[in-house]
């Protein structure tokens, strides 16, 4: 499985680094495109689809982004609307959500999300005093 993060930059740069710090550096098949301020839905998009070719264009993907709405977001949606690709994916990237998809990169599609979904109501606890 294939993993396609698209955020704003130096996120995707970051999630990157702490999630190799948590795997042990064991991630290859993440793409990440972190998208400048000065950059455009068409262009992320025209990106994305280099990147999936370059990954010989796996016919179902993850996909994550951190704000729906705004220029990452836009950019991932234009290429998906635009390819074949089954895909499953969250906007509101956390590191629960990240470590759990990939901690679980084995499974189907449809079982990474489940754990994502899980994790995305389970990762996000209050911490009281």
């Amino acid at each position: 499985m294939f993993f396609f993060l698209v955020c704003h930059s130096p996120l995707g740069e970051a999630f990157t680094k702490a999630i190799k710090h948590s795997l042990d550096n064991k991630v290859h098949d993440l793409v990440v495109i972190d998208v400048l301020p000065s950059q455009t839905p068409k262009e992320v998009s025209n990106i994305l689809h280099q990147k999936w070719i370059t990954k010989k264009s796996p016919k179902s993907i993850i996909v994550f982004t951190d704000v729906i709405g705004a220029t990452p977001s836009n950019g991932l949606h234009l290429w998906l609307s635009n390819t074949s690709v089954v895909y499953r994916g969250m906007a509101g990237i956390n590191m629960p959500i990240f470590l759990s998809a990939l901690s679980h990169k084995g499974n189907d599609l449809e079982a990474i999300f489940c754990k994502m979904k899980k994790a995305s109501s389970n990762g996000m606890i209050e911490i009281a005093g």
